[in-house]
């Protein structure tokens, strides 16, 4: 699909490099058992700042989604913590599933919020006090000025995955996005999955949408309906290219993927209005 005339696509931004430090410890969220090996450490940025992020040890395509997935939500102005691609001195054990040919680890981490996940908050498994706990929480984030823009943003990049555990909340702080791995249908997609026209599992449909007053979703997709044209600017290409995804997953599965999310746009808005219990835009 081509962009707008007149209007020239902007690169979604590199996700820099940064040096994991020494010591890095196993971390678990509290709230959701993880499923991928997560790690808390410091790293080093090129500007020479030490931060506490939380390490992800991801095997390539699950990497690419993450590092993919962190550029293009940023750009949009959606809650995204700073993320950085890390690389590890070579045989270190919290890195395995992406190795370099020098030998170095590559992960992916965001920069520690200091914020709990709702999944910690409400506490597993789901019950009435569950919902209960919920309720609050969801009425927040629905005053949030991007959760439209998430709504969309998930059914354009077929995140399968936005569930209790992948949302930080504090009152005082707000609300972040974490966790892309499952972004374009899945962790280890194939090119065959990536279909544009189709209706993916929307997960906000399964804990925030039930919360939402009639004119809150109506308000949601009206929000997630004008997204496209701000999709339209974002130069898919140059953002994949800028974060060497293709040599994550190789060109084709490269090519493929840019394919997808351009031909996807025009299907954003009814995707999204059907995860707020199929409220379409007339």
């Amino acid at each position: 699909m081509g962009h707008d005339q007149g209007k020239q696509p902007r690169s979604a931004g590199l996700i820099d490099f940064a040096q994991v430090m020494s010591g890095a410890s196993p971390f678990k969220d509290s709230g959701i058992a993880n499923v991928t090996d997560t790690y808390q450490g410091q790293i080093l940025t090129h500007d020479h700042e030490l931060k506490t992020a939380i390490l992800k040890d991801l095997p390539a395509k699950e990497l690419a989604n993450e590092i993919l997935a962190a550029s293009l939500a940023s750009a949009l102005g959606l809650p995204v913590p700073p993320s950085f691609i890390r690389y590890t001195e070579p045989g270190n054990p919290c890195a395995k599933k992406t190795v370099m040919q020098d030998g170095r680890g590559l992960m992916f981490a965001s920069v520690h919020v200091g914020s709990p996940s709702v999944a910690s908050i409400v506490k597993r498994p789901e019950n009435s006090e569950t919902l209960k706990l919920l309720r609050p929480i969801v009425d927040f984030l629905s005053k949030e000025s991007w959760l439209g823009d998430l709504y969309g943003f998930d059914a354009w990049v077929a995140n399968v995955d936005r569930h209790i555990g992948n949302v930080l909340f504090s009152a005082g702080t707000g609300a972040w996005i974490i966790d892309h791995g499952r972004c374009f249908t899945g962790p280890a997609w194939t090119e065959s999955d990536l279909v544009a026209d189709k209706l993916y599992r929307h997960r906000l449909s399964e804990w925030v949408t039930q919360f939402l007053s009639s004119d809150a979703r109506a308000k949601l997709a009206n929000e997630a309906s004008v997204l496209p044209d701000r999709l339209r600017t974002l130069d898919v290409r140059q953002a994949g290219t800028d974060n060497r995804i293709a040599d994550l997953i190789g060109p084709m599965d490269f090519e493929a993927l840019v394919l997808f999310l351009n031909d996807r746009i025009p299907h954003v808005a009814r995707a999204a209005g059907d995860a707020l219990n199929d409220f379409r835009i007339a």
